[in-house]
C-alpha cells in the first residue's frame, strides 16, 4: 500500500539573530507571521495522511507549499514531527538538482541517474535511451556550461521523464515557450501522473488543481486550514 502520514510536523529555517529587525523587513512580505526570534517557520504542526489520488497545496508566497514538498522528498529533515512514507518518491520540484557544469551532458544524465539510486546495472541502458529522446545529439559530449537555459530544460526533464515512481511531486505545472516542447512536456506530466498512485501538486493556479485533483489543501503561514 502506498501512502504518506505526517504527524505534527514543523519545519524552522534558522535566521541570525544580528540584525533580526533587518532582515525581517526584507523577508516580511514573503513570510509574514512565520518570522521568528531565531527562526522562520516554513511548516507548523502539519498533519497529513494521503492514501492514492492526486492532491494539490495551494496558497500564498511564503505559505509552506515548497517546504512541504521538500519535506515529502526528502531535501529537508522536518525540525519536528514524524514523517513516514510507504513508496518510492520523484520530484519534478527541482529538476536542475545534481547537475555538473564540467561534465558532459551524457555524463550529467548517468550522474544524475545514479543519485537517483537507479541501479547500477541499468543506467547504462536508460542513459541510451534519454540521450535518443532529449534531442540534444552532438551536445552531449559538450560540458554542460556551454548550454542554454532551454537545452539545460531539455536534458533535465527528458531525465525526469524516466525516473518512475508510486509517489510524484510537482511544484507548479512546468512550462516552456517552444511550443512543440510545451506539449510534449504536458503529455509527458499527464503520463507521470496516471502511472504515480500518489501525486501532489503545489501551485498558485487553483483552476489547473481544481480540474484534476481530488482534493486540494489551503495552506498559510506554514499551516493547513482547510
Amino acid at each position: 500500500m502506498t501512502d504518506i502520514l505526517l504527524q505534527n510536523v514543523s519545519l524552522h529555517y534558522p535566521s541570525n539573530r544580528k540584525n533580526i529587525s533587518l532582515r525581517k523587513k526584507i523577508i516580511n512580505s514573503a513570510f509574514g507571521k512565520n518570522i521568528k526570534d531565531n527562526h522562520i517557520e516554513g511548516l507548523s504542526n502539519i498533519n497529513l495522511h494521503l492514501t492514492e489520488g492526486i492532491y494539490g497545496l495551494y496558497g500564498p508566497n511564503g505559505s509552506g507549499k515548497t517546504s512541504l514538498l521538500k519535506i515529502l522528498s526528502k531535501i529537508y529533515e522536518p525540525t519536528f514531527g514524524n514523517v513516514n512514507i510507504t513508496g518510492s518518491v520523484s520530484s519534478l520540484i527541482n529538476i536542475h538538482f545534481g547537475f555538473t557544469e564540467e561534465l558532459s551532458g551524457l555524463e550529467n544524465i548517468e550522474f544524475k541517474l545514479i543519485l537517483s539510486e537507479v541501479p547500477y546495472k541499468e543506467v547504462n541502458d536508460l542513459s541510451k535511451k534519454i540521450a535518443n529522446d532529449c534531442g540534444l545529439e552532438e551536445y552531449l559530449n559538450l560540458p554542460l556550461r556551454t548550454y542554454s537555459s532551454g537545452m539545460r530544460f531539455r536534458l533535465a526533464f527528458f531525465i525526469a521523464k524516466y525516473l518512475n515512481s508510486e509517489i510524484l511531486l510537482m511544484d507548479e505545472w512546468i512550462g516552456t515557450g517552444d511550443e512543440k516542447l510545451r506539449d510534449m512536456v504536458d503529455n509527458i506530466i499527464k503520463q507521470k501522473i496516471s502511472k504515480s498512485k500518489i501525486t501532489i501538486i503545489a501551485s498558485h493556479n487553483l483552476e489547473k488543481l481544481n480540474s484534476i485533483c481530488s482534493k486540494i489543501f489551503y495552506l498559510e503561514n506554514g499551516k493547513i486550514l482547510y
